[in-house]
């Protein structure tokens, strides 16, 4: 519960200086977008480095740690296209970069390894910089050695894009995945491209 505090206010202090600084420099930074777009094109494509949490997985399959959760290094690529200053729809990938257990709703514990999260996504931009996107996706390993199981997933997030020069973005994003058996949050950063 306090963790969910912390994003929420979090998600609304950022938007509120998101706002504030856009409203001190409407004219300059309206035109600028509307020329990144034009100029740059519709499309973004970037890569994703971070971390994922697992609050709920535990270390080893003998100790049945559960309590600390673990820290996965998780990257990835992302597909965007603008529909208008407002909207884009995207395609993100990523891969979680190690092993871990849960525990299943049948209280079975059940061994990930290289777990792949895609998801189709719609992002919202309240103002050219700050983005807060939502969609339906999917889970699975990347292990051909043995049975693997899927999961639904409903990811959301938060990013803030920062522009470079000549259409490159760097944009710090966090990231919070509803999964049917667990859940996980993310926190990175992309680097992309539009065009």
């Amino acid at each position: 519960m306090k963790q969910l505090f912390i994003l929420a206010f979090s998600m609304l202090w950022l938007g509120a200086m998101a706002q504030h600084h856009d409203n001190n420099e409407h004219t300059a930074h309206n035109s600028g977008h509307a020329h990144q777009t034009s100029t740059h094109g519709k499309h973004k494509l970037s890569l994703y480095t971070g971390f994922t949490h697992i609050p709920s997985a535990f270390y080893e399959h003998e100790t049945h740690e559960e309590s600390t959760g673990k820290w996965v290094p998780t990257i990835g690529v992302d597909y965007y296209y603008s529909l208008n200053k407002n909207w884009e729809l995207g395609l993100l990938g990523d891969v979680e970069l190690d092993e871990y257990y849960i525990k299943t709703s049948n209280h079975d514990e059940l061994e990930r390894n290289n777990v792949v999260v895609l998801a189709a996504v719609g992002k919202y931009k309240p103002t050219h910089r700050l983005g807060f996107l939502a969609g339906p996706g999917m889970e699975w390993e990347f292990n051909e050695n043995k049975d693997t199981k899927s999961f639904f997933v409903l990811k959301m997030g938060i990013e803030y894009e920062v522009a470079i020069e000549k259409g490159w973005e760097l944009t710090p994003i966090f990231s919070y995945d509803f999964k049917e058996e667990y859940s996980a949050y993310g926190f990175g950063i992309s680097i992309g491209k539009r065009f």
